[in-house]
């Protein structure tokens, strides 16, 4: 076994050993191929949560790897930085967005609870503290945002 911080160059008992060094590459495997489904009224209030677009992104990630039973998603800051190709000041902030707006938050290093509301109800923890969401008031939008709001509602029209 090797040390922390010892390569193999530093230990030539393990060259040839078969033993693979560590490699920093992060290839996520989906927990499940099942598809996450919001409903239309989630969506209409996530349209209303003044997010970046960093914090899109980490959300949209959250999801996708959170356990349909709990709720809760397991990925490392650094793991979250590969799969986004994202610098980790640009993921530290989607976090914080996530955690201020309500939508998930920080259960201990690298484990995160999505709010019930985006995953059909289930938590890690029947007496969780569940944090209200904070949706912003459409008519102090900037002008840029309303913009994006009214197509966000306009894809949610219903179909028939």
């Amino acid at each position: 076994m090797t040390s922390p911080g010892i390569s193999s160059l530093q230990r030539p008992d393990l060259i040839g050993s078969g033993e693979a060094p560590c490699s920093s590459s992060y290839v996520p495997s989906p927990p499940t191929e099942a598809p996450v489904t919001i409903p239309r009224d989630v969506l209409r209030l996530l349209a209303l949560v003044d997010v970046s677009t960093a914090g899109r992104r980490v959300l949209d990630q959250l999801l996708y790897l959170s356990d349909p039973e709990t709720g809760t998603a397991s990925i490392s800051q650094n793991e979250m930085c590969a799969e986004l190709g994202a610098s980790k000041p640009t993921v530290n902030r989607g976090f914080k967005e996530l955690r201020e707006c309500g939508l998930a938050w920080s259960l201990e290093d690298g484990l995160y609870q999505l709010h019930p509301l985006l995953t059909g109800g289930a938590v890690s923890s029947p007496v969780m503290k569940v944090p209200e969401i904070k949706a912003a008031e459409p008519g102090r939008f900037t002008e840029q945002r309303r913009a994006r709001f009214a197509a966000q509602m306009a894809n949610l029209a219903p179909t028939g």
